[in-house]
């Protein structure tokens, strides 16, 4: 394998690597909240801010992936 295949999927700007750590991030936390739920009892309060957290979490992690994914780099 050549060197420049091997290093194709490393973020090549500080905008990719800001982007691809708030990604991780996100859906890392979604998982988490996500086990969560098997925990939670539906009606509660703590149910109720677990789904406007998991509706936050998933928006940012689509966003991310829509920067990721269109190489934006804003910085």
């Amino acid at each position: 394998m050549s060197r420049s295949t091997s290093h194709a999927r490393q973020p090549s700007s500080y905008s990719q690597q800001l982007w691809l750590w708030m990604f991780t991030l996100s859906v890392g936390f979604l998982l988490l909240l996500g086990w969560s739920f098997l925990y939670l009892e539906p009606g509660t309060a703590s149910y109720v801010i677990g789904q406007v957290s998991a509706a936050v979490l998933a928006v940012t992690a689509v966003g991310t992936g829509i920067a990721l994914y269109s190489d934006w780099e804003p910085f």
